[in-house]
């Protein structure tokens, strides 16, 4: 794929996407599910607005009609690879097992599927970069998702004590991640990190 700059956009304000008919709305999806399906096999750097247009199908306007910029679009098939994880779907918490055994379960779940999909790792990385308005309140909506899914795990700890306690295992989790996504850091190393940052939290 070419790796030249990148196609610029040419609206400044996203489409408001309840007053799009459904024949638009699977059009967008299917957009994005192209887009997703690049960066499986390649990186967000590399793949440019034209690329998806053409494994869409579409013009390259079609693609800026719902999208305002590559990363728009780009943070878009993040929340959508999200809305795919299992543990980010708002499934009962398994009171059977300890706040602690669910959230190295939660922290290793994490792990693995950035393992499986370094791309979407590094990804993430870029975008957090971004200055792009649309892209950091899209960004901090998914966070915010996120980060709630790691409290659901903490039942028995005070709402204040919780989000601590989330603040401080995602911290660990993001720095680790990023060696990973560097290639400096192995996901053995970050899951034995993991579980030693959970011992020690609730070692007491």
């Amino acid at each position: 794929m070419d790796a030249g700059p990148m196609d610029k956009p040419n609206r400044a304000q996203p489409l408001d996407l309840a007053s799009l008919p459904k024949g638009q709305l699977a059009r967008r999806q299917h957009i994005i599910d192209v887009a997703g399906e690049l960066l499986v096999t390649d990186e967000f750097e590399r793949i440019q607005i034209r690329d998806v247009a053409e494994g869409s199908g579409v013009a390259l306007g079609t693609v800026y009609r719902y999208f305002t910029s590559k990363e728009h679009l780009y943070v878009a098939v993040l929340q959508d690879w999200s809305a795919t994880d299992p543990a980010t779907l708002g499934r009962p918490v398994d009171l059977s097992v300890s706040d602690s055994d669910r959230m190295r379960a939660r922290l290793h779940h994490s792990v693995d599927r950035f393992e499986k999909y370094p791309t979407f790792l590094r990804l993430q990385g870029s975008l957090r970069q971004s200055t792009d308005p649309i892209v950091c309140k899209i960004l901090a909506e998914f966070s915010e998702q996120v980060l709630s899914s790691y409290r659901e795990q903490l039942v028995d700890l005070p709402a204040e004590e919780a989000s601590d306690v989330v603040a401080i295992v995602t911290a660990v989790l993001a720095h680790e991640l990023n060696l990973f996504g560097l290639g400096r850091q192995s996901a053995a190393e970050v899951h034995r990190l993991l579980d030693r940052t959970v011992d020690l939290i609730f070692a007491s």
